[in-house]
């Protein structure tokens, strides 16, 4: 994946232009999670899904360049099955036709931990950046015109509090929120367009396990 290569690539460029005074306080770590996702398009997401919300898998690496600043390099995915449904006249219409709808960020953020002098067992941390959410849209049977698949760019804020639990591992629990604008409602026949919803962000819960010093 290109974006990856290249995200990866400025991750390694930003530890390296990390003075050589502070290298023994690079640390790198891995991390896996899962949440819950309530997309902005709630009348949109309601109408092919069934709900606005659903399950979130994802995982990444982080990078910290000093005690209290990171960055990290994280991918998740949402994947859900509804039906298709066709707007006419200000209507929709459900096709009886089984559609899925799967959601693919890759995300870029920095962030800052509110670490005390002392050892502490809660951390709490905030930070932002950015993203490219993958949307596929999938029936069958269908058409080549029928399938979606765009990538479009967007950013986000999040904050959260850490725990370790191990020498070598942690979890944590935090709160993330997306905007990715224009990026529904193409067509003017589609169900975003009828409910003028044209954002693919959301808010999002989910709960952490980390791996790493």
């Amino acid at each position: 994946m290109t974006r990856a290569t290249l995200v990866c690539a400025a991750v390694l460029l930003l530890v390296s232009a990390v003075p050589s005074s502070a290298q023994n306080a690079v640390t790198m770590r891995g991390f896996a999670d899962a949440g819950l996702t309530v997309f902005t398009a709630t009348q949109s997401f309601k109408a092919v899904l069934g709900s606005p919300t659903g399950a979130v898998f994802g995982g990444g690496v982080e990078v910290g360049l000093t005690r209290n600043v990171f960055v990290s390099l994280a991918a998740s995915r949402f994947k859900k099955t509804g039906q298709r449904v066709f707007v006419f006249q200000n209507q929709v219409f459900k096709l009886n036709v089984d559609d899925t709808i799967a959601v693919t960020p890759l995300q870029v953020s920095a962030g800052y931990r509110f670490r005390g002098r002392r050892p502490r067992r809660i951390i709490p941390y905030a930070g932002g950046g950015i993203g490219w959410y993958r949307l596929t849209e999938t029936s069958e049977p269908s058409t080549p015109g029928d399938d979606t698949k765009t990538t479009h760019a967007g950013f986000h804020l999040l904050a959260g509090i850490e725990t370790p639990i191990r020498r070598w591992a942690g979890a944590a629990v935090d709160a993330q929120w997306s905007s990715v604008p224009n990026s529904l409602g193409e067509s003017t026949t589609s169900v975003a367009s009828l409910y003028d919803e044209h954002n693919l962000g959301g808010f999002m819960l989910r709960a952490r396990i980390i791996v790493g010093r």
